[in-house]
């Protein structure tokens, strides 16, 4: 246990996601949020702890306390784990921001979206792609798509699309052609210029496009779900629409004061042996990755 030395007292060094885990069950308990069966808070809490303490970023060093307390509030409020990689925490100056990925958004929209699968892929150049509009429903519909050896695995990207099956059965396509998919690419931090960018632009474009079709499925969801694409609003299953509102100013907009440390209170959470996978975090900010 990490503790520190203050006029020959022992001080239990104050651990921010024992105090959100503490602000979560506060508002469980009074019945303003109501999380995922599945979802664990206690392990997204402690994977996200490790990673934040990790010496190589000294994250919990660099960044204000109220904005680690809000990246990691809003980490459990969507639902998703860092370990999974469905979230990523990435610090701006001495901000932190967790930035969902499109694992998360995947993860989302099967909760909330009604999606049963998805499955993106990549058009090069030289790839013969067609596609058709549904004239009653304007559902798009993929109609050939071949690929060569050759063409496969180059940097000359025409697009990429995903195509998705919700509960129902209903099959829907979301297709980009490279301007929308370089145009989305713009609106993150690296402007589309990482090294995941650069060296892998087929696995990125598939990436936009599913991002894309997770956040339109869970905007236009019919669930109990606070979810803005545009905004990175965070996303909420409550009960009726009075308490969603009360989250929303809340749960998402208050900022928790963690400048009192409470001693002796909070137990420090333990590391674990294995090592946790590092992360890819600049090339996932952003709308469009």
């Amino acid at each position: 246990m990490s503790t520190t030395e203050k006029n020959g007292q022992v001080a239990v060094k104050n651990d921010i996601s024992a105090q959100v885990l503490a602000k979560i069950e506060s508002f469980q308990s009074s019945g303003e949020l109501t999380l995922p069966k599945d979802y664990k808070v206690e392990n997204a809490l402690k994977s996200a702890y490790i990673i934040l303490s990790d010496p190589k970023n000294n994250i919990l060093a660099k960044c204000d306390k109220s904005s680690i307390a809000e990246a990691l509030l809003k980490m459990v409020i969507y639902g998703v784990s860092p370990i999974k990689k469905q979230c990523y925490f990435i610090p701006y100056g001495d901000k932190l921001e967790c930035s969902i990925s499109y694992a998360g958004n995947i993860a989302i929209a099967k909760r909330y979206g009604n999606l049963k699968s998805i499955k993106g892929n990549a058009i090069f150049e030289g790839d013969t792609f067609e596609f058709e509009v549904d004239q009653t429903s304007g559902r798009r519909k993929i109609t050939k798509h071949i690929q060569t050896l050759e063409s496969v695995g180059t940097n000359k990207i025409k697009g990429a699309y995903a195509v998705y099956e919700l509960n129902d059965g209903t099959i829907d396509v979301e297709v980009m052609n490279i301007n929308q998919i370089q145009t989305s690419w713009g609106q993150g931090g690296s402007k589309g210029n990482s090294p995941a960018h650069k060296n892998f632009p087929d696995q990125m474009a598939i990436k936009t496009a599913l991002n894309r079709a997770c956040k339109l499925l869970i905007s236009s969801s019919d669930d109990s779900v606070l979810y803005d694409p545009l905004e990175e609003e965070t996303t909420i299953d409550v009960t009726d629409a009075n308490v969603q509102h009360e989250i929303k100013t809340k749960a998402n907009k208050e900022t928790l004061d963690f400048s009192k440390t409470e001693e002796a209170n909070v137990e420090e959470i333990e590391t674990v042996a294995e090592e946790v996978p590092q992360e890819e975090q600049p090339e996932l900010t952003g709308p469009g990755f």
